[in-house]
């Protein structure tokens, strides 16, 4: 009878596994039919096909895909971007591959042009889009679609994921209708793109706080001018009042290199008058730097700093605000007394708790 138990014991056993493996197979499999991905992140949303961010027919009010997405001469996407010259700008930052396609109503002249250019990464396509959007335009041509979307006369570009949009108008319409269709299109390509919305990380720490818009911009070369970020950085332009101030970034994996970079900042600092340490980051210096108002510091593996016309407070706040980004406080953990322990003390007699004094 024991054996006998044993065995059934056992083969109970073998059954709850398989029911459970066929469970776990079968979830796995519900996920890869609706396209999705099991990655040490968690489940992910699946590569989008370049040819399948163009939105389909009659997805912006009647307009048609007059012909199939095409790959796009450079002749004819420079055209569509705005030039040569920024063609050559988007080419810089490393392109895969460019299609194209136009909608309208057919057996009539096509309406818009959308070209997709899907690029080597993220930080690459966020690179192109930061150096080809325009400045200094009213704010209301600046949107949130995507990650970031200017709307520039007759062409809206925006960026999502490793993917670059431009949208042409090709009616010659005026304001509000083209800006109407221009917008129309980005949001519905946007939504074909079941990816994060958020910035790189290096413009994810720069504050909302005064920053003027569409001035932030990834470089390969150094922001700052001075032949120090080999690798490129970050750079962004802060206001208040009739001050300003721009600001640098760089990430450096190394923490000798990181060392390295801030103590070339202060030597720069130190020629151009004294110098004293700042309270933010893990290390941090003010003084001058090119003629104004200077401060820089480290945190992890970033470096950070501003120089300016701002006042001394209002570059320190900027300065803070950066390094809360970089690393969020997170409150010490307070340990929680088990259940009882509290009575337990209450009956200890008098003295320090515990101990009978």
């Amino acid at each position: 009878m024991k054996f006998e138990s044993a065995a059934a014991i056992s083969s109970a056993v073998r059954a709850t596994r398989y029911c459970l493996m066929m469970a776990c197979l079968s979830g796995a499999l519900s996920l890869l039919l609706t396209g999705c991905t099991i990655t040490s992140e968690g489940v992910q949303q699946a590569e989008v096909p370049l040819e399948e961010v163009f939105p389909p027919s009659k997805i912006v009010a009647s307009y048609r895909q007059l012909a199939k997405p095409t790959k796009t001469a450079d002749a004819e996407f420079g055209e569509q971007i705005g030039g040569k010259q920024k063609l050559a700008v988007l080419k810089r930052w490393g392109t895969l591959s460019t299609l194209s396609a136009e909608y309208g109503i057919p057996k009539r002249e096509a309406a818009a042009r959308v070209s997709v250019t899907e690029m080597m990464s993220k930080q690459n396509a966020y690179g192109a889009y930061s150096n080809l959007r325009p400045g200094l335009l009213n704010e209301g041509s600046y949107l949130k679609i995507g990650v970031h979307a200017t709307v520039d006369g007759e062409r809206m570009l925006f960026v999502q994921d490793r993917f670059l949009i431009c949208i042409r108008d090709l009616t010659g319409n005026s304001d509000p209708a083209r800006r109407t269709m221009l917008i129309n299109f980005a949001r519905a390509i946007s939504e074909r793109i079941p990816r994060d919305i958020t910035d790189i990380n290096l413009v994810s720490y720069l504050p909302y706080e005064n920053r003027v818009p569409a001035t932030e911009r990834l470089d390969k070369e150094d922001p700052v001018g001075l032949g120090i970020f080999k690798a490129g950085g970050v750079s962004a332009l802060y206001r208040v009042d009739n001050r300003e101030a721009k600001v640098f970034m760089a990430e450096l994996s190394e923490r000798s290199a990181l060392q390295g970079h801030l103590n070339t900042i202060k030597a720069l600092m130190e020629k151009e008058g004294a110098t004293s340490d700042l309270s933010i980051g893990t290390q941090g210096f003010q003084g001058r730097l090119m003629k104004s108002q200077a401060m820089v510091a480290i945190r992890e593996q970033v470096l950070f700093g501003c120089y300016g016309t701002l006042t001394e407070k209002e570059m320190k706040n900027l300065m803070a605000g950066i390094d809360r980004r970089v690393k969020p406080y997170v409150p010490p953990k307070i340990k929680e007394k088990k259940p009882g322990e509290e009575e337990e003390e209450k009956k200890q007699p008098g003295g320090l708790p515990g101990i009978g004094l």
